[in-house]
């Protein structure tokens, strides 16, 4: 090989290793996945339905436990995970440092924190991507990146890719027309969405800002039994299930529906949104879109049942969960714009995609207030 080739085998030879680690991410991402759903669903849905109703001694004790083993994972094992508030990050970890991410963002999930479960893989994807790149001896940090990039990458498929295949994400019914005439209540949808997750990530900043970059036992407990409250108030004000307000809810957005009282969705979105505040920026573990895509979901739902003539609830409700992801992360126009019409295609169909583009421009106009201070506390 002459040494004007060397450049060009350089720029090949991690190829191999990033679709490993992709391939081997997705797989694994899927198991973690599993898991995590496996967890949830034991914890908050088949030992609460021993009883008639879940006691409030049963939320109180698995928030404060799940704290508490927080606390303990990130003080005692590894304090290497990121914080929610800054949305998703990709860095190279090692075994050591899995461990401690994993284990406090699982504590976080089955303690009932409303985080969701998207950091969980893209740490898996990661340490797989360290590894190979480690196996396959690169050493230049340009191709490690990209190995780590890769098996992260594969990871956070696994969110998508179970769901695609079975069907789990269409709300179903979508309109078989461009609602043209109706389009104007999707900006409402948007503002309220956007306007509630801005609050949320607001008031996480200033109790970030108050907790500071080490794991605070007080604080964490404190958000905990906040969360408590959060599930336990709506239950008792609206009849609905704790379900509604604790872990993150991604998989109770097609279940939404089935709420046909404007009180009980204002309530789930109000306590939905305290304790998504109070996990995002009180030390927990795990990731920020789902519980925000769950709050904008029911923001529709609220303006499909206050406007009878107005949006087809499938559609107001892909409008509120594209607006709530766009306003959970800082990303450019057109980023903002195509994972707009990307929802509205797999939550529903080609019709939902000028009302998700319109929900994606209002929450993208919208300032995150929260970032202000998160930004200020970072320089």
């Amino acid at each position: 090989m002459t040494t004007a080739d060397a450049p060009a085998a350089r720029t090949r030879r991690p190829l191999p290793a990033m679709l490993l680690a992709g391939v081997v991410g997705l797989v694994l991402g899927a198991v973690v996945l599993e898991i995590v759903n496996l967890g949830i669903a034991l914890i908050w849905e088949t030992i609460p339905h021993t009883w008639e109703t879940t006691p409030i001694w049963y939320v109180v004790g698995v928030l404060l436990l799940g704290a508490v083993l927080v606390y303990v994972v990130r003080t005692r094992v590894s304090d290497s995970g990121h914080a929610p508030l800054g949305g998703i990050a990709i860095s190279p970890l090692t075994p050591k440092e899995y461990l401690g991410a994993i284990l406090a963002i699982l504590a976080s999930l089955f303690g009932g924190i409303v985080l969701g479960p998207e950091v969980a893989l893209v740490a898996t994807g990661s340490v797989i991507g360290t590894l190979f790149a480690k196996w396959f001896g690169f050493t230049d940090a340009k191709d490690q990146k990209k190995v780590v990039g890769f098996g992260a990458l594969g990871a956070i498929l696994a969110l998508f890719a179970v769901p695609l295949i079975t069907g789990g994400m269409s709300m179903g019914g979508a309109p078989q027309a461009i609602e043209v005439e109706q389009l104007g209540w999707a900006i409402v949808v948007a503002i309220i969405a956007t306007v509630a997750i801005a609050l949320a990530r607001l008031v996480a900043s200033l109790l970030a800002r108050a907790a500071g970059p080490k794991p605070h036992l007080g604080i964490l407990v404190g958000s905990a039994l906040v969360i408590a409250f959060a599930a336990i108030a709506m239950h008792y004000l609206t009849g609905e299930p704790v379900l509604y307000v604790v872990t993150s809810g991604e998989e109770l957005i097609t279940d939404l529906p089935a709420l046909t009282s404007i009180p009980a969705v204002v309530g789930v979105i109000v306590f939905k949104s305290i304790a998504y505040a109070a996990s995002l920026g009180s030390g927990f573990r795990g990731g920020p879109f789902f519980p925000a895509m769950f709050v904008g979901a029911a923001a529709g739902l609220l303006i499909a049942l206050a406007l009878p003539s107005g949006p087809s609830v499938q559609a107001a409700i892909v409008v509120g969960v594209v607006a709530s992801v766009i306003a959970t992360a800082p990303m450019k126009w057109p980023i903002a714009l195509a994972i707009g019409a990307a929802i509205g295609l797999i939550m529903g169909t080609w019709t939902l995609v000028p009302a998700a583009l319109i929900g994606a421009a209002v929450a993208r106009a919208i300032p995150r207030w929260g970032d202000r201070i998160v930004s200020a506390d970072h320089h």
